[in-house]
């Protein structure tokens, strides 16, 4: 969990310092938002291009004023309400139109566009009334001058708007400013100032607080919400008609290589259509607003979602962690979704959902890396000492297997070589020979433990220890510790009859049997450990192989396990083994040799 941890850290300092990486992926979300809808096509707006067809038939741009006041009459004659310019007339013009295009525009009321500009010669502009609370000129984006247009055109015109834009981080355009400042004066938007000058209101209201501007309005409308700077954000999801009557028409330049396309989250637009689209959006109240709180939100949902995921991941199966994943990053964006749509409200789902995957990806990468190094320690503990398969059973499902310290009743089986001094006394000058020969014993006696789903614990020279009932449960422990026993002394008759043929002395072997609760789990250093058992139940069993040497019969059962399988067994003997103050009663296997 440390290292999800780190990363939830990492993630929720990147959101608090907010680098421009940061930021993009933000916007990016936003503009998912955006599109989010059918469009909707404007009831008050519509749309003249001066596109290549129309300087085909009137001439290069730009146009003599005689033919745009020429175009005046024609959209008056077509129904329009008023026309709105996003082209600029700074110089007088050439031809001497200007008159009559300003006679025209007091027939039909005309918006000018103007420009704030880094020309610090051009500071004087045209007057427009401002209602300030708090320091909206202090805070408002400021600019070095301001271009205007030439003054009969000024005078004459309905209204006036700066066409100014602000691009985000990465280039695009999404919010437009409301108010510039040139010096001690405040200037609006094109698209505000049409709004203003279509409700015949004289001024606007700006509000604004230490934390910087917070609204603009113009007094016959609603209250628009601003960023600190007095930008607001923009709803794309308008279409702009051609059909004139009765609707403001906006004329722009779109023949190629005249107007600068404008990069938005719609794609390139001309200025007239962003314009449009903000007097649309200023004037349906439809601003998306990013909320004073949308940040200590989104930290809230990385913090807490974060910390969630960070625990899930270490608690529960990667598979359930990954849907626990999908799930709250739906749900987040989902949140997003419903916050958009329902009250405009602009939350970013991408960074929390970011971080989501961030911590439950390293989380699930803690789980597998512990899981393999879980199923390496399995694999060397038991690789060689239980069957293939048990194995594999608990690499799959590791929660099978308790590798600390607990309390089991367990089947115990000791195996040695009877009589191991004399054959090495006979091989003593073949050494080689000698441990080939008791390898090859103890492999095969192996093999019937394995075979029996049992586990080797470990050699002692020439005996084998094994159990049965750890590391995996099995409740027929007893019966499987018989049966190996059983088999041993089988295959031992095998063995023997090779052993005749290559002139080896013949190996025989004691085994011991017993039932009872023991202590199992790893035991040792922490520098080296394994898993292993303790308790009087593997002592007795250790001491009735030692008994076997007393007997005619190899395999002595104690009574615990004698009394699983009564059937399976016949009495012996009662006998005194060391550590033990009363005799224990003794069996051994019917026909085991058969």
């Amino acid at each position: 969990m440390k290292h999800a941890l780190v990363v939830l850290a990492l993630f929720s300092a990147l959101r608090v310092f907010d680098p421009v990486p940061v930021e993009t992926v933000r916007l990016k979300a936003f503009d998912a938002l955006f599109s989010l809808g059918d469009p909707v096509t404007s009831e008050y707006l519509a749309t003249y291009d001066i596109d290549e067809d129309a300087l085909a038939e009137k001439g290069q741009w730009p146009w003599p004023r005689q033919d745009l006041a020429k175009l005046n009459e024609e959209l008056l004659a077509a129904g329009a309400a008023a026309v709105v310019y996003t082209v600029l007339f700074p110089e007088t013009d050439r031809f001497g139109g200007d008159q009559e295009f300003a006679e025209s525009m007091r027939r039909l009321p005309t918006f000018l566009s103007a420009a704030a500009t880094t020309d610090t010669t051009r500071q004087e502009g045209w007057h427009i009334g401002v209602a300030t609370m708090g320091p909206v000129l202090e805070r408002a984006l400021g600019y070095p001058g301001i271009l205007p247009n030439v003054p009969i055109l000024q005078e004459s015109a309905a209204g006036t708007g700066v066409v100014n834009t602000a691009p985000e981080v990465d280039g695009l355009v999404r919010r437009v400013p409301m108010l510039v400042r040139v010096g001690d004066a405040l200037y609006p938007a094109l698209g505000l100032d049409v709004l203003r000058g279509l409700a015949g209101d004289l001024s606007y209201q700006a509000k604004a607080g230490e934390a910087g501007i917070q609204a603009v309005r113009v007094p016959s409308f609603k209250t628009v919400q601003t960023d600190s700077v007095g930008r607001v954000w923009i709803n794309w999801n308008t279409e702009i008609p051609t059909e004139i009557e009765g609707r403001v028409v906006l004329v722009g330049v779109t023949a190629a290589g005249i107007t600068p396309l404008v990069p938005t989250p719609k794609g390139l637009m001309h200025p007239h259509r962003i314009q449009g689209a903000l007097f649309e959006t200023l004037l349906q109240g439809t601003a998306p607003i990013r909320p004073d709180w949308a940040l200590a939100a989104e930290l809230l949902a990385i913090l807490v979602l974060g910390a969630c995921i960070a625990v899930i991941s270490q608690r529960f199966p990667v598979p359930w962690v990954s849907i626990t994943v999908v799930g709250l990053s739906a749900a987040t964006a989902g949140a997003s979704v419903l916050a958009y749509t329902r009250f405009n409200f602009l939350i970013d789902a991408a960074f929390p959902v970011l971080t989501l995957l961030g911590v439950g990806g390293t989380g699930i990468a803690q789980r597998m890396i512990a899981e393999y190094r879980l199923k390496l320690q399995i694999r060397g503990q038991f690789g060689t000492y239980v069957s293939p398969d048990l194995v594999k059973q608990l690499e799959n499902d590791p929660s099978l297997l308790r590798l600390g310290g607990e309390t089991k009743t367990m089947t115990f089986l000791f195996c040695d070589i009877v009589g191991f001094t004399p054959i090495s006394e006979k091989l003593q000058e073949d050494p080689q020979k000698l441990v080939g020969l008791i390898n090859r014993l103890l492999t095969q006696l192996t093999d019937c433990v394995l075979s029996h789903g049992g586990t080797v614990d470990k050699f002692m020279g020439d005996c084998i220890m094994a159990f049965w009932g750890a590391p995996m449960e099995c409740e027929d422990h007893a019966q499987r510790a018989m049966l190996a026993s059983k088999d041993m002394l089988m295959l031992l008759d095998d063995l023997n009859s090779q052993l005749d043929a290559e002139d080896l002395p013949h190996l025989n072997v004691g085994v011991g049997i017993n039932t009872g609760p023991c202590v199992v789990g790893n035991m040792g250093s922490e520098a080296r450990f394994d898993y292993s058992v303790l308790g009087d139940a593997v002592n007795t069993a250790s001491r009735l192989e030692g008994q076997t040497r007393n007997y005619d019969d190899w395999i002595l059962i104690g009574e615990n396990t004698a009394a699983i399988e009564p059937d399976w067994v016949q009495y012996v003997d009662a006998i005194r083994v060391k550590g033990k103050s009363e005799p224990l009663n003794v069996y051994t296997l019917k026909d085991y040799g058969s």
